[in-house]
């Protein structure tokens, strides 16, 4: 009996997660402590979204779009992996094309967008040219900076392929930060984060892990062989001057499954 019961509830969350909270999109605000964006944010909407992972356009991607609308975003950031592992890129294309943001979107790729490498130059080229896409605005950063000019200030805007496993990618675009404006850094891979020199001021903005997709502790996550989720999981984190936050996205790789990691459309408030 008691063993029946136990299978009975198991069943119960599995059937739970894979049809209700795998789609039970919520807004996390997060509060990040920063004078100088606080400064420029002040009045400002700012989301980020990972971890899209879409087969086919379905419910929750329909919310996300909602939640987003009805934000009113002055900018989006994303944070890689658009489409399921050499899955269709269409689907996460049109997705893309749907965003708004009074001031801009700007997206770094993940590992699964490379999965077919012919296809993710879509995300920023019309196919079999190298002609920039008209489908969506996002504008795609890899290995590269550029500064944002805002009527409030202005701060540096970077973006790192993170597919170098020495840090190279990372010294690259680091070393493209000029001036004393304050930088955000757009970066699949929150183990990159480690590649930053603790004297740097600047946030890292993250996906990848999608907070485990169900709560396991550090060290057995080690034992997996998934570093990522042991060390940064989800959430904000700082070392020295620089601070990292881990989305824990919107879709699922290997398994449908999310247990107490409900998608997330994440509103980053910066405060003094």
């Amino acid at each position: 009996m008691f063993v029946a019961s136990n299978v009975v509830l198991i069943l119960i969350v599995l059937l739970y997660n894979i049809f209700i909270e795998i789609c039970d999109v919520e807004i996390h605000h997060v509060y990040i402590q920063d004078d100088a964006l606080e400064q420029i944010f002040r009045d400002k909407t700012v989301v980020q979204l990972s971890d899209l992972h879409i087969w086919s356009p379905g419910k929750r991607e329909k919310r996300v779009i909602e939640l987003v609308t009805q934000l009113n975003p002055d900018i989006i950031f994303l944070t890689g992996d658009y489409v399921p592992w050499k899955g269709k890129y269409k689907p996460a294309l049109d997705f893309l094309s749907r965003l708004r943001a009074k001031v801009g979107v700007w997206a770094v790729m993940g590992d699964y967008d490379y999965s077919n490498s012919r296809k993710s130059c879509l995300f920023c080229h019309k196919e079999g040219t190298g002609i920039f896409t008209k489908s969506h605005t996002v504008h795609f950063l890899r290995d590269s900076s550029e500064l944002v000019r805002l009527p409030e200030g202005s701060f540096q805007l970077a973006g790192i392929n993170g597919k170098e496993p020495d840090g190279e990618d990372v010294k690259k675009t680091l070393s493209s930060l000029k001036g004393d404006s304050p930088a955000i850094i757009l970066c699949h891979n929150p183990l990159l984060f480690d590649s930053i020199p603790k004297n740097y001021r600047v946030l890292m903005l993250a996906g990848d892990t999608h907070g485990g997709q169900i709560p396991l502790p550090a060290w057995f996550f080690r034992i997996l062989g998934y570093e990522k989720n042991a060390r940064y999981n989800q959430g904000l984190f700082q070392d020295g001057n620089k601070m990292l936050f881990v989305s824990r996205g919107i879709g699922w790789s290997h398994l449908p499954i999310r247990i107490l990691r409900k998608p997330e459309v994440a509103v980053l408030h910066f405060v003094q």
